[in-house]
C-alpha cells in the first residue's frame, strides 16, 4: 500500500489511500492436488527442519549425531574429573547431555569430528530422507548400491548365452580331435602320416584312420589331391579335398557312366550323328580335343566310348549326350543329379565333356568318389584301361585305330583306368586306378605340372612301396605317348626333390624327408655323396636329442647345444 508524505506545514489533510490489486498469475489448467495435512514439529525427521534452508537440512542429522559423540566425550571427561575432587562419594553423576537437560549439553561450538561419519543404525532410503550432499557431506550416492544395473544384468546374461551357444559345437568337436579334422587342413608335406576314412560329414570333416606310418605323407606340387582305398571306403591322404576347380577332361567319367548305366547290355547300340549334333559340335573351340565324327556317319555307342575316354573326344561326349539324353541340357541335368546321389555335393556339371565354362566345378575328394564309381562298372573299367582299340571300317566313316592317351597307364605298375584332363602346361588333373595285390586305390591329383611325380608318390604311400620307377627310364625302353609334351621325364631322376612345409625337402627315392639341423649338416658336410639318401624318418631319443638315419650312416643333433655330427 502506498503513503504519500505529508505537507511540510504539517497540517492534517485528507489524503486516499490507494491500495494496488495484486498481480496474478495465469491461471493453469491442472489437476487440484490433495491438500497435505499439516504435521506436527515432533512428526518432522531429524534432518527435516522446514525452518531451515535445503543446504542446511541436508547435514543435521550427520551434525547432531556427531555432537552427541562430542558430549558423551566431553560429559565422561567431566565425570572423571568430578569423581577425584568429590574422593568421598561413590557414585558419579550420569553424564551430561546423557541423562539431563538435553538443552545443556556441552558441546564446542563450531567443531566437528574428525573421524569419518558411520551412522549407527541404518534409515530407510526414502525420497523424504534421503541425504541430499555436496562434497564434504555424506550423501545417498555414497551409500551401498547394486554394482550393475538391471538392464546391465540382462544383456550380460544374454551374452554369455550367445557365447555358450557358439561354443557348444566346439567343445562337441574337441571330444573329437583325435579322430575328425577339418576340410582346409593341408596334409600333404606334413612329418607324419595322414589318413582318413568314413564319408565326408554335411561339414566337410573327414574321419582319420593312419596307414602307412614308417613314412611321412608326401607333399605334392598339385593345388589339391586325394587318395582313397576304393576296397574300403578309407581315405589315405587329402590336401585342399574340398577345393572347387576345374574338373577340365575328368568330366568324361561321368558322361561315360550315365552312358553305360543307361544302355546298360547294348553299347553296340548304332548311333547315327545328326544334324543336331553336328551343329553343337560346331560350337567347340577351335582348339578342342576331337574324336573326329562327321555328320551322317554311324558309330556304335561302344565305339564313341572309346573316342571320348582314349582321344578325350569332346565330340563324341556332345554325340552321347545328344543321343540317349535327347539334348545337352537334359543329359547334363541327368549329370548334376547323379552327382548328388553319389555324394559329389562340390560338383556341378554344365556340359558333357569339361571344357571350362562358368558353373563348372568338382573337388578332388569328390572326384575319388566318381573315379570309386566308374570303376565298379565292368565295361568302362574294361575300357579305360585297355591300351588301344580298333574301329573297322563301316558306317560312312574309315578304319580307326586309337591309342590311349592315358600317359600313366603306360608305365606306372597296376595302372587299370581312369582319366586326365589337360588344360596347358601348368593345369594338368588325374583320376587314376590302380590295383596290386587286390588292393585298389584311387588317386586325384588337380591343377599340377608334375603329374606323375604327384601321382606316383601318392600310390607308392598308399601302398607302402618304394621300388624306383620312372617314365623316363620306361620311356627309353617302351615309348610313352605324347612323350614330347613332357620333354621325355627328363627331370625325373632319383635325387629329384620336393620342398616340404617344414622348409625341409622329400626325396621322390626314398620317400623320407629331410628339415631342420639335420638338413644344415647335411648339406654342409657333402650330402648325397657322403650320407647318401635319407631311409628312415627323423626319431627323438630326448627333448633335445634328435638323429636320423641314411644309407650311409646317421645324423645326431643336440638341439640344446645347437651340435651335429655324423654317427
Amino acid at each position: 500500500m502506498y503513503k504519500p508524505p505529508l505537507p511540510e506545514d504539517d497540517a492534517p489533510h485528507d489524503i486516499p489511500e490507494f491500495s494496488y490489486p495484486p498481480r496474478r498469475r495465469k491461471e493453469q489448467k491442472s489437476v487440484p492436488r490433495p491438500l497435505a495435512r499439516k504435521r506436527a514439529p515432533e512428526d518432522y525427521n531429524e534432518d527435516e527442519r522446514p525452518g531451515e534452508p535445503i543446504t542446511r537440512r541436508a547435514s543435521l542429522l550427520r551434525e547432531k549425531q556427531q555432537q552427541k559423540q562430542q558430549n558423551q566425550t566431553s560429559s565422561e571427561t567431566s565425570q572423571h574429573e568430578t569423581t577425584e575432587k568429590a574422593g568421598s562419594r561413590s557414585k558419579a553423576r550420569p553424564p551430561r547431555g546423557e541423562h539431563g537437560d538435553p538443552g545443556k549439553i556441552l558441546v564446542t561450538p563450531n567443531r566437528r569430528s574428525s573421524n569419518v561419519y558411520v551412522p549407527q543404525e541404518a534409515m530407510p532410503v526414502t525420497r523424504r530422507n534421503r541425504t541430499r550432499g555436496r562434497s564434504g557431506t555424506r550423501s545417498w550416492r555414497s551409500q551401498a548400491r547394486p554394482v550393475f544395473t538391471r538392464k546391465q544384468v540382462i544383456m550380460g546374461a544374454a551374452a554369455v548365452a550367445l557365447i555358450l551357444v557358439l561354443l557348444i559345437p566346439f567343445l562337441i568337436k574337441a571330444n573329437h580331435t583325435e579322430t575328425t579334422v577339418s576340410s582346409n587342413t593341408p596334409f600333404a608335406g606334413s612329418t607324419q602320416a595322414v589318413g582318413f576314412s568314413g564319408q565326408p560329414l554335411p561339414n566337410h570333416e573327414l574321419i582319420i584312420t593312419p596307414q602307412d606310418t614308417d613314412h611321412p605323407a608326401p607333399p605334392v606340387m598339385a593345388t589339391s589331391a586325394y587318395l582313397l582305398d576304393a576296397g574300403t571306403g578309407d581315405t589315405l591322404y587329402a590336401y585342399n579335398p574340398f577345393m572347387h576347380l576345374p574338373m577340365l577332361s575328368t568330366t568324361k567319367l561321368m558322361t561315360a557312366s550315365l552312358a553305360i548305366e543307361q544302355a546298360g547290355d547294348h553299347l553296340d547300340q548304332r548311333i547315327t550323328i545328326t544334324g543336331a549334333m553336328n551343329r553343337d559340335m560346331n560350337q567347340l573351340s577351335a582348339d578342342s580335343a576331337l574324336f573326329g565324327i562327321k555328320q551322317g556317319e554311324i558309330y556304335t555307342l561302344r565305339d564313341l566310348l572309346y573316342g571320348l575316354l582314349f582321344l578325350s573326344g569332346n565330340d563324341a561326349a556332345i554325340a552321347i549326350a545328344d543321343a540317349l539324353g535327347g539334348n545337352l541340357q537334359n543329359f547334363v541335368a541327368e549329370m548334376n543329379q547323379k552327382a548328388q546321389q553319389l555324394g559329389m555335393y562340390d560338383t556341378h556339371f554344365m556340359n558333357p565333356h569339361g571344357l571350362l565354362q562358368t558353373g563348372q566345378y568338382s573337388s578332388a575328394h569328390d572326384l575319388s568318389l566318381l573315379g570309386k564309381y566308374s570303376m565298379s562298372l565292368p565295361a568302362l573299367h574294361t575300357i579305360s584301361g585297355a591300351n588301344a582299340y580298333h574301329i573297322p571300317q563301316g558306317g560312312n566313316h574309315p578304319e580307326r585305330f586309337l591309342i590311349n592317351e592315358n600317359q600313366f597307364l603306360w608305365w606306372y605298375p597296376g595302372v587299370d583306368g581312369g582319366k586326365t584332363g589337360y588344360d596347358g602346361q601348368s593345369d594338368f588333373i588325374q583320376v587314376m586306378s590302380v590295383t596290386r595285390n587286390h588292393h585298389h586305390l584311387v588317386g586325384v591329383v588337380m591343377n599340377t605340372d608334375n603329374w606323375w611325380t604327384d601321382m606316383r608318390d601318392l600310390m607308392n604311400w598308399g601302398f607302402d612301396s618304394f621300388n624306383w620307377i620312372s617314365p623316363h627310364d620306361v620311356d627309353m625302353q617302351h615309348p610313352i605317348p605324347y612323350d614330347s609334351l613332357w620333354n621325355y621325364f627328363a627331370k625325373d631322376t632319383k635325387d629329384y626333390t620336393v620342398p616340404t612345409a617344414d622348409h625341409g625337402r622329400y626325396y621322390v627315392f626314398t620317400g623320407f624327408s629331410i628339415t631342420g639341423s639335420i638338413m644344415k649338416y647335411f648339406d654342409a658336410h657333402g650330402g648325397l655323396k657322403t650320407f647318401g639318401y635319407p631311409t628312415k624318418m627323423l626319431t627323438a631319443s630326448s627333448s633335445s636329442l634328435i638323429s636320423q638315419q641314411f644309407e650311409h650312416g646317421a645324423i645326431q643333433c643336440d638341439l640344446a647345444i645347437n651340435l651335429c655330427q655324423k654317427v
